[in-house]
Formats: C-alpha cells, sequence, structure tokens
C-alpha cells in the first residue's frame, strides 16, 4: 500500500484515537484511492512493464511513502474506515467487507453504513469546522454527514455490482445521482467504471467548489481479484487509473493538496483453502434439504485471505473439541500460514468478538448487551484492551467483587494492572456487590 501526496499538508501527531477539530480554513483536501495498488507496483512499475506516467509525477513533487502497513484484515472496508478514522477496527468497529456472519447466505450485505463507524470520521471534523465535503464511491459512506454524497453501495443480488445503481441512488444525497448521471449522458457504454466515478468526481469539485473530496477507484482491484495482480488485463487497468488521476490532479490544480494512497496490496494466490468442509464433518455446520451448507453452532465471515469464526451460542466441551480437531485437519493441508487466537487479534487491532461467544438472538436497536464469564484470562485481557493508549492524571476504579484472589490467583489485580499501564497515578475506588451498566 502506497500513500503519495501533491502540495502543502500540515501534519499532525494525536495521541489518541480520533479526529481532532480546526482544519485549516484555506486548505482543500483531495484523497484518491486506488483500491488493491500495492507499493512494489509504484516504486518499481519498469519491473512489471507499467506505464504510470502520473504517479511518477506524483512522486517527483510531492511526499511519498515506501509503504503503508494496513490493518487486520486487509480489506477494503475495515481500512478505509481506518483511512478516514485514524482507528483500527477493534476501535471503529468496522471488522470486515461483510454485514453478515452467515456463510451460507446467498445475497450477503456488505457494511455499507456510516452509521456503523463507532468514532468521529475526516468528514464530520471537515463539518464541524464549517466546511464542505463531497464523496464519490467511498466505503462505508452511505448515510454519512457529507454535503454532496454518492456512496458504494449495491443489492447484494445483482449479477454485477457494476450496473447495480438504484441502490445508489435512494442512498445519495438527494437529487444528486440524477444530477451527476445527466452530465454523464455523452459518454459511451463501454466506459470503465472507475472513469465513470472521476467524471462524477469532477462534477462536483467543478460545481460544489467541497474543500474536503474522497474518491474511490476499484477497477485494478476488481481484475486484480479475479486475475492476478500482475496479470496483463490488471496492469492495463492500472495504466488506466493512472490517467484518471492525471485527470483530478488537473483540475484541482494548485488549489488543494491531492493524496493518493490504498488501502491493501496483492498476493498470487497459489492455493484454496475450503475450511467450512472440515467444521462441517465436526458437526459445526450443517446442510439444509438441498445440500448446501447452513448455520449450526458457528458463524463464519471470510475477508483477505483470512476466515474468521464465532460461536453462535456457548460452545459445550465437545464443542470446542470439535472446533480444535476441525482446525488441526485444516492446518494440516500446509496452506494456512497462522491460527490467530482471541488475544492475538486484540493485539492486532482486529474484531475482538471473533472466537467468542456472539448474539444467537434478535436484538433491539441501541440496545446493550453484557457477557459475564468467569474466565480469568478473558478478564485479564479486556481490562488491558480498555487502558490501552490511555493518558491520565487520575483513575477511578470500580470492580465486581467477584474480580478479587479467587478469580485471578493473587490480590490487588485490577489496580495493579491500572499501575502497570498508567503509570504511578492517585487511584481510588471500591468494590461492587453487582453490576453496573
Amino acid at each position: 500500500m502506497g500513500l503519495l501526496t501533491s502540495g502543502k499538508a500540515k501534519h499532525k501527531k494525536h495521541k489518541t484515537y480520533g479526529i481532532k477539530r480546526g482544519l485549516d480554513q484555506g486548505t482543500r483536501l483531495v484523497v484518491l484511492s486506488v483500491d488493491g495498488l500495492g507499493a512494489d507496483l509504484v516504486r518499481r512499475p519498469d519491473d512489471f512493464n507499467l506505464k504510470i506516467p502520473e504517479l511518477r509525477k506524483l512522486i517527483k513533487a510531492g511526499a511519498s511513502a515506501e509503504g503503508v502497513e494496513s490493518v487486520f484484515p486487509s480489506t477494503t472496508y475495515p481500512a478505509h474506515t481506518t483511512l478516514v478514522t485514524g482507528a483500527p477496527p477493534r476501535v471503529h468497529g468496522i471488522y470486515s467487507h461483510l454485514d453478515s456472519r452467515d456463510p451460507s447466505a446467498t445475497a450477503r450485505p456488505w457494511h455499507w453504513f456510516a452509521r456503523a463507524i463507532k468514532v468521529p470520521t475526516l468528514w464530520d471534523a471537515a463539518r464541524d469546522a464549517g466546511l464542505k465535503t463531497a464523496s464519490i464511491g467511498w466505503p462505508v459512506s452511505a448515510g454519512a454527514a457529507i454535503d454532496y454524497n454518492i456512496p458504494e453501495i449495491w443489492d447484494p443480488a445483482a449479477s454485477d455490482p457494476y450496473q447495480s445503481y438504484e441502490a445508489a441512488a435512494i442512498n445519495s444525497t438527494p437529487g444528486l445521482f440524477e444530477e451527476v448521471k445527466n452530465s454523464l449522458q455523452g459518454l459511451t457504454p463501454d466506459v470503465m467504471h472507475d472513469h465513470l466515478r472521476t467524471e462524477a468526481a469532477l462534477y462536483l469539485w467543478q460545481h460544489y467548489h467541497p474543500d474536503f473530496l474522497l474518491i474511490h477507484l476499484v477497477v485494478y482491484d476488481e481484475m486484480a481479484h479475479h486475475l492476478g495482480p500482475f496479470s496483463p488485463q490488471s496492469i492495463a487497468a492500472l495504466e488506466q487509473t493512472d490517467i484518471e488521476i492525471g485527470r483530478v490532479r488537473k483540475a484541482i490544480g494548485g488549489r488543494a493538496t491531492f493524496v493518493v494512497l490504498s488501502d491493501h496490496g496483492f498476493v498470487s494466490v497459489e492455493k484454496e483453502v475450503a475450511p467450512q468442509a472440515a467444521l462441517e464433518a465436526e458437526g459445526l455446520f450443517g446442510r439444509n434439504s438441498a445440500g448446501a451448507l447452513q448455520l449450526k453452532k458457528l458463524g463464519a465471515i471470510h475477508a483477505g485471505g483470512s476466515f474468521a469464526i464465532y460461536w453462535l451460542k456457548a460452545p459445550t466441551l465437545q464443542d470446542r473439541a470439535a472446533l480444535a480437531r476441525a482446525v488441526r485437519r485444516i492446518c494440516e493441508t500446509g496452506a494456512v500460514a497462522e491460527v490467530v487466537d482471541r488475544k492475538k487479534l486484540r493485539a492486532l487491532g482486529a474484531d475482538p468478538d471473533a472466537g467468542s461467544i456472539t448474539v444467537g438472538d434478535q436484538v433491539a436497536v441501541g440496545q446493550t448487551l453484557q457477557f459475564q464469564v468467569r474466565d480469568r484470562a478473558a478478564a485479564d485481557e479486556d481490562l488491558r484492551a480498555l487502558l490501552e493508549a490511555r493518558d491520565a492524571a487520575g483513575a477511578l476504579l470500580f470492580t465486581c467483587n467477584g474480580r478479587g484472589r479467587h478469580l485471578f490467583g493473587a490480590p490487588d489485580h485490577d489496580s495493579g494492572t491500572v499501575a502497570e499501564l498508567l503509570g504511578p497515578l492517585a487511584t481510588a475506588g471500591a468494590f461492587c456487590a453487582g453490576e453496573l451498566g
């Protein structure tokens, strides 16, 4: 993943996650994401016979990075949410592109709606600063507080999402989709999808003069997924993307900071793994009357070469043993690089629920749920996660009386952990004979 900028940019260090207010009123910003663009393609284009003159100009004229570490999992929707929040998935709440944990569903909705983001975004900060915002095709932006917005969203049952425009029209700024569509009437039907997105972005730039504009280009990513990242078709798609980048740069001129970045790169696929086959053999997934897989004891999400599993109800010892056998069988294929447990998922900033209990019943919107499990390791892990990256002058600690030496095997666990992670500071509180929340 690479990051390139052209123009003057102001850089601030932030101690905590989130966006600070007070953007420079005299600076306009255009952020263009090339989905799937790996750093090697930008840094060594001649090795791939890749012609990207516009990206080369940006590297020469502006600031650039050798590469950028993506989030885990390194997929489009979690990564793009991190790009506009500065927070990892564990904090911003978008753990996967999929909004459904049912791998047997034929049409699974994605995380299209901004309401799922749990922390402030760049467009929130821009609006708070009185700036005008616009976006074309940015992931997880449907319903966002963006002045001129055509989000990335489609009918999951559509055979070709690039030709599925009705959902985008419904969820765009009222009237904007038709307005932009009418401005594109002169284009031929075979024009690339990224060209349409670029034309739409330039229309917003020229007619509404946003201070902050987001653009998401996707054709290279689509080609790389289906044909490989270095296939002739993928290289050709990226060269066309480079042309679109040049058009945007020319249109904005020197009137804005221009940032080109990406969400993830690619590795070539050598093996395909079907983990659900092993899970089904152990009775953790079922089959319906037609013989297709269906949910039984586990839910799952696949993303970017990874496969996360979730218990749909509290597992028995036999269930856990069955899962261990299935995972062992999958690993024996030689196609799995690593099994990531819950503790490491937290360290990676990924979904903290993967590998733990999830809800197997209908939950009302706004309802708060809390699972209490007498698990010493999980209790320690959760407290450490709450204190991570915190900075405090003092602390009030209210802890359940069940979190004493009988749970942890030693006294003063919670107060000791606070002192360990926050340093020597004044701490007061009490043991509580019950739960708050």
